[in-house]
């Protein structure tokens, strides 16, 4: 199996998992468990933690990556970009990818908002995104893990979610 299939194949086994609202732990306690030990902890947004999560699961065969993956992806999605773009070993970039972590700004601000990309529709201008702390509406601040169609791109939102880019897999 590909790294890309077992990034994609990790986070759909997440589909449907569901928080104990306001951001105070998870009613699956495997699920639970797992996103605590990445770093998430009662009260924080967890979208970033739950890419940092299929990541760190996806690469579990390799023990550098992982240390990576770890030094590098956080519970701030903005923040999360940078460091990977920084360290370099996982390639970034403005174009989506299957596999890859997608990053949204909100606003023009500092928050924001992270994803997996699972497959991209060039022609549509969208993609198919599996997101923890979301909702049907596709808000960034939900209260599960479910899949989203998203815009890839649009005119600036001002009170929107922005792509600010993507971390792509290494296929090792």
């Amino acid at each position: 199996m590909s790294r890309v299939s077992k990034i994609i194949a990790v986070a759909e086994s997440y589909r449907g998992i569901i928080e104990i609202k306001p951001n105070k732990g998870f009613g699956n306690a495997v699920f639970d468990k797992k996103i605590r030990q990445v770093g998430f902890y009662t009260g924080a947004p967890w979208c970033a933690f739950f890419t940092k999560l299929v990541f760190t699961e996806a690469y579990a065969d390799h023990v550098a990556m992982k240390a990576i993956i770890n030094q590098c992806a956080s519970g701030n999605a903005q923040a999360t970009l940078k460091n990977f773009k920084a360290n370099g070993t996982f390639a970034t970039g403005q174009v989506p990818k299957p596999g890859a972590i997608v990053i949204w700004q909100l606003g023009s601000g500092t928050s924001g908002h992270a994803g997996i990309v699972k497959s991209v529709d060039e022609v549509a201008n969208t993609m198919i995104t599996i997101e923890g702390n979301t909702n049907a509406s596709g808000s960034r601040e939900g209260d599960r893990v479910a899949q989203k169609l998203r815009t890839i791109k649009r005119p600036f939102q001002a009170a929107g979610l922005n792509v600010l880019g993507y971390v792509y897999p290494v296929e090792i």
